[in-house]
């Protein structure tokens, strides 16, 4: 795989924590090893008024945007040396032509990110030969906000890493009522509740102590950048797994629709064989064929998520134990005990085939 343009690194954490600090310094690494880099503070581009959450979740799109769009339109293989000088003027342009279709507010966050890009130069101060390293400010304290970005990176064939900058609430409380403007002491309260840690096991992530910065640590955080320009994420490697997951999901699916059928039929067998009235036989297939398209509905979402832990023995075993608690009631009556019997353990499979589902559905997210 061929090095990556660019790299999008998230800097996350508290408000407070020492993240723009954390950027300066690294601005200052990423230099010496010949990258160019843009640092993204989102204070800077969202208007402390709008912090409703309706505005503030808008804002945050229009940002993705601007980051998109300024991908999109700074990276080109194409662009040589001599063209470099036009570039900034060119972008602009295209920011300016972009935000006028937004409306006002949201036009607000594009003249600010254009700013930002007159302010630090991007284009003017390296060569496009030279890697760079896109700094994002922010507190990303969901997951989601997180993953919006790696979906960025793979859309634009950038590399993607994060740094979590773990610090106390008590010591950004008081950081925090240093500020010029502080933020109350409540909110910074409520990020910490909802505050999402990475998984320690993501290769694209570091975590930090925001008090104890070593420059080991630092040198680890710039492997972790070069390592994200080397492995870029791609696009075709998330179709490539998708289209893995639906193979393998029709696969499973396919097994399992062909035994729950021979499964039904032979319960409907067996209740004929029980002397069960045509009337009692229709009631139950039509109950035993719900349950069915029950279980696989649900046996679908389940496998789209995690395919690899419903192999067909185990999904067999699965709706045969449940069809055997209509087919083993131990009755002998062929009337209407029968219809009852076989009908109420038919309906109370398929609830326990709803609850059980719901239950795998949310062990496997």
């Amino acid at each position: 795989m061929s090095p990556a343009r660019a790299c999008l690194c998230l800097l996350f954490g508290l408000p407070a924590a020492g993240k723009s600090r954390l950027a300066e310094q690294l601005r200052g690494h990423a230099h010496s090893r010949g990258w160019r880099t843009l640092t993204v503070t989102y204070d800077l581009l969202i208007p402390e008024r709008d912090w409703r959450e309706a505005e503030w979740k808008q804002h945050r799109k229009t940002v993705l945007a601007c980051l998109e769009r300024f991908l999109q339109h700074t990276l080109p293989e194409t662009h040589t040396l001599s063209e470099q000088t036009h570039t900034l003027s060119e972008q602009t342009h295209t920011l300016l032509e972009t935000h006028t279709l937004c409306e006002q507010a949201d036009a607000g966050v594009w003249m600010r990110f254009e700013q930002l890009l007159r302010d630090q130069s991007v284009f003017l101060s390296h060569t496009h030969s030279q890697p760079l390293v896109l700094l994002l400010d922010d507190n990303f304290y969901y997951q989601s906000m997180r993953q919006q970005i790696q979906q960025l990176a793979r859309r634009t064939g950038v590399g993607f890493c994060q740094v979590f900058l773990q610090c106390p609430l008590g010591v950004c409380v008081q950081r925090n009522r240093l500020r010029v403007r502080p933020l109350p002491d409540a909110v910074l309260l409520q990020m910490s509740e909802r505050l999402e840690p990475p998984d320690s096991r993501d290769k694209h992530s570091l975590t930090l102590d925001a008090e104890n910065i070593t420059h080991t640590q630092l040198q680890q955080l710039m492997d972790l950048c070069a390592s994200a320009l080397e492995n870029p994420l791609r696009v075709r490697d998330e179709q490539q797994q998708e289209a893995d997951r639906q193979i393998c999901a029709s696969s499973v699916l396919h097994q399992a629709d062909q035994t729950c059928r021979r499964v039904v039929s032979q319960t409907i067998k067996t209740a004929r064989e029980r002397q069960a009235s045509p009337a009692e036989l229709q009631l139950l297939s039509a109950e035993l064929n719900r349950l069915k398209c029950v279980f696989l509905q649900e046996l679908r979402r389940a496998v789209l998520q995690s395919p690899h832990t419903h192999t067909p023995a185990h999904v067999q075993a699965q709706f045969e134990q449940r069809i055997h608690r209509c087919l083993n009631t131990g009755r002998t009556d062929p009337g209407p005990v029968m219809r009852t019997v076989l009908v109420s353990e038919a309906r109370g499979a398929l609830s326990r085939a709803d609850e059980e589902h719901t239950l795998t559905n949310t062990s496997t997210s």
